[in-house]
């Protein structure tokens, strides 16, 4: 473990004590040099999901980070293969509500040889992004102040360790006094799965029993304005092989008898999604649609840009399933993440294989959805089986292929939405709507899968989501970055929430 200095946050109310108003921008301005070191202690620990010796060091630094702010950590480890659970609360004598927030401290793997820096672990801070060519800053540590434009770069600088510092710095800024009680729960497992949080969630269900549920995950709107939201989408999937023959046949001698296992495969893929990026398969969107008028306000109300967008991206046109990517959001959507068949050297490929994903919502049932994929395949002319072919079966159909179910998540698939109009989301919402005003974006759905619904179905508490990373925080790949500004707002975000009666 690499060694880092770190400067405690001195704040001007000691705990306890009953807080006053508190101008968090100017802790900010007074406090971003301190802030800065310790997030960069933080990003030093390697964190990859599944690396338990690290991931242990990244709870024991948390355990510490929460100590020294009065939240009286405690790390939960059902056993030791798994990464620990980092609990820490701050009762308020008096508090008439209780929130419990939610961060990960897990990351997802690296290939170093993509990053443009020599160690994804060793924080680098740019005056700005690669893409509009930032320069490195040497002794980042010794600076004296840190303009919002400037990002940190390093594995879970905005996937999910900036929150945690927006989270322990907001308790900063009020001094160590919010007026509610808070509890935090910090996840080593998001990205992959496991049984750790599973276990802990049935273990100290009471120690975390709350009134409401803050989820600090996800990029906010590419509009780079504060988001909120009240759901997210779930997954489930298929991996279809279509087979042709026993083996490969040579090209010169077969072509124009034996069926091309590719050409196959990418009719059938084709035959699900119509040139327009309309999902044909019978079914597929009428679990949703017709959209609510509610859900339908709130989608449009989202400042999307989408001609930005595609500049950024480089998105020469879009798919066009839906009328706006919000709308988007808020329905099934189908992709083909992988394709693989055949080999080189003239030879005909006897099978081909895709993995099929679907994008849920909360309405959509996982088994229904994988259902009508394999009814379309069926009405394709194609015998569907479970079982890899043999002879006898490869003679007798003229169209076979084998589908294996997969990334199935429950009976709701992930997918989960809290209304908006619950009184506790209503509480979250105007919180930061006395910062923010009509900044504020509200987001019906986000579109990545978050582990909410095992707090919903052990806690039974409504649930929203805040997103704090900037839009191009590159999570998951290589040159993950935060955006000072981001964070400095994210303080902000939270510590409305955390005030607020």
């Amino acid at each position: 473990m690499r060694t880092a200095t770190i400067l405690l946050l001195t704040v001007t109310t000691a705990f306890g004590q009953t807080s006053t108003p508190v101008d968090v921008k100017h802790f900010v301005r007074t406090h971003d040099a301190a802030i800065f070191r310790e997030l960069s202690g933080l990003l030093a620990i390697p964190n990859v999901h599944g690396d338990i010796p690290n991931l242990k060091k990244n709870a024991e630094y948390l355990r510490d980070m929460l100590a020294r702010r009065g939240m009286k950590p405690e790390i939960w480890q059902a056993t030791p293969d798994v990464a620990p659970t980092v609990f820490g609360e701050r009762l308020v004598p008096g508090a008439t509500r209780t929130i419990l927030f939610y961060i990960h401290y897990d990351g997802q793997p690296i290939d170093r040889a993509r990053w443009n820096q020599p160690d994804p672990f060793i924080p680098v801070l740019r005056d700005g992004s690669i893409d509009n060519g930032g320069k490195i800053l040497a002794n980042a540590s010794s600076l004296a102040e840190f303009p919002p434009e400037w990002r940190i770069y390093a594995r879970g600088a905005g996937d999910d360790k900036g929150p945690i510092e927006a989270f322990v710095s907001a308790l900063d800024a009020l001094g160590g006094a919010p007026a509610s009680n808070i509890k935090l729960i910090l996840d080593g497992e998001e990205e992959g799965g496991g049984t750790g949080l599973p276990a802990a969630l049935r273990t100290h269900r009471d120690r975390l029993q709350s009134d409401v549920m803050v989820f600090l995950d996800g990029p906010q709107h590419p509009s780079g304005r504060p988001t909120i939201y009240y759901g997210a989408r779930g997954g489930t999937g298929l991996d279809v092989t279509v087979y042709t023959a026993k083996a490969g046949m040579h090209s010169g001698n077969y072509g124009n008898w034996m069926p091309d296992a590719n050409v196959r495969l990418a009719q059938l893929l084709a035959s699900m999604v119509a040139p327009s990026g309309k999902v044909l398969i019978d079914g597929f969107y009428s679990d949703v649609l017709p959209l609510p008028a509610d859900a339908v306000k709130m989608i449009d109300a989202v400042p999307d840009d989408s001609a930005t967008m595609q500049k950024m991206y480089g998105v020469g046109s879009v798919d066009g399933a839906a009328r706006s990517l919000q709308e988007g959001l808020n329905l099934p959507s189908f992709s083909v993440h992988m394709m693989k068949g055949g080999e080189l050297g003239a030879v005909i490929p006897a099978s081909a294989t895709a993995r099929i994903e679907i994008r849920l919502v909360k309405e959509n049932s996982p088994r229904a959805m994988q259902d009508r994929v394999i009814e379309h395949i069926r009405k394709q002319g194609y015998f569907v089986t479970e079982q890899n072919s043999d002879l006898a079966i490869l003679a007798s159909h003229p169209r076979i292929a084998k589908v294996s179910r997969t990334l199935g998540a429950g009976a709701a698939g992930g997918a989960w939405r809290t209304d908006p109009q619950d009184p506790q989301a209503v509480f979250v919402t105007e919180s930061l709507r006395g910062v923010w005003g009509d900044r504020l974006v509200r987001m019906r759905t986000l579109g990545g899968t978050l582990p909410v619904l095992e707090f919903i179905d052990e806690l039974h508490i409504p649930v929203v989501g805040i997103a704090i990373a900037n839009s191009d925080d590159n999570q998951h790949t290589d040159d993950e970055n935060l955006r000072l500004g981001n964070l400095w707002d994210g303080i902000e975000t939270l510590a409305a929430i955390m005030r607020a009666k």
